[in-house]
C-alpha cells in the first residue's frame, strides 16, 4: 500500500493535536518538579483506533519527541502514554481481528482499560518517581498521594473522550483518507 498525502496529513493534524494537548494539560508541582497529566494520549489512542498500529505509534513517539524537547512533558508521561498504546495496540490485535471494525460496546470497553491503564501507569511512576528521589516508601507514597486527584481525573478523561476520538477520527479516516487509498490501490492494478 502506497502512503497517500491525506494518510500523512492526518498524522501531522493528530501530531499537533498531541503537542496543544500537551500545553493544556493540568501541571502540579512535586518536589522533583512539575507532573504534566498525559492527556495527549488521548488522541494517539483515537490514531490507534481509526487508523492502526503504524500511524499510531509513528505520531505518538514524533509527538512525544517535540513534547519532551519543549518540556511539556516528563519521563512518567512519556513512558505512560507509550505504554498505554502498546497495550491498547496489544489488546486490539488480541481480541478483534484484522478485517473487523471496532463496535462502539468495544470502543466503551477501550476507553475504560485506558483510563484504568492510567490511573495504575500515572500512579505507579509517581511511586517510582518519588522512591528515586530519596529512596524512602514514605516519599514515594507522598508522591502517590499529590498525585492522586490529578490522576482521576485523567483516569476518567482517558475513559470518557477515548471512545469519543475515536469515533470522531475513525469517521476522518474511513470518509477522508481510506477512500484515496482505495482508489490508489485501484489504479495501480491496471
Amino acid at each position: 500500500m502506497r502512503i497517500s498525502s491525506k494518510s500523512v496529513v492526518f498524522a501531522v493534524v493528530a501530531v499537533v493535536l498531541m503537542v496543544l494537548a500537551g500545553f493544556v494539560s493540568v501541571r502540579f508541582v512535586l518536589p522533583t518538579g512539575i507532573f504534566v497529566a498525559p492527556w495527549a494520549g488521548i488522541i494517539s489512542l483515537a490514531v490507534l483506533l481509526a487508523a492502526g498500529t503504524g500511524w499510531a505509534f509513528l505520531t505518538t513517539v514524533i509527538a512525544l519527541i517535540i513534547m519532551f524537547m519543549i518540556g511539556t512533558v516528563g519521563w512518567v508521561a512519556v513512558i505512560d502514554i507509550l505504554l498505554t498504546v502498546a497495550l491498547l495496540a496489544w489488546l486490539i490485535g488480541w481480541q478483534i481481528p484484522r478485517d473487523q471494525d471496532v463496535t462502539h460496546q468495544q470502543l466503551i470497553f477501550l476507553g475504560l482499560v485506558a483510563g484504568l491503564l492510567q490511573l495504575v501507569l500515572i500512579e505507579g511512576g509517581l511511586a517510582v518517581a518519588g522512591w528515586l528521589f530519596d529512596a524512602q516508601g514514605a516519599t514515594a507514597w507522598a508522591f502517590v498521594r499529590l498525585g492522586f486527584s490529578t490522576s482521576i481525573l485523567t483516569a476518567l478523561l482517558y475513559a470518557v473522550l477515548t471512545p469519543l476520538l475515536a469515533i470522531a477520527a475513525r469517521w476522518l479516516w474511513q470518509r477522508w483518507v481510506a477512500p484515496v487509498d482505495d482508489n490508489d490501490s485501484d489504479n495501480s492494478d491496471k
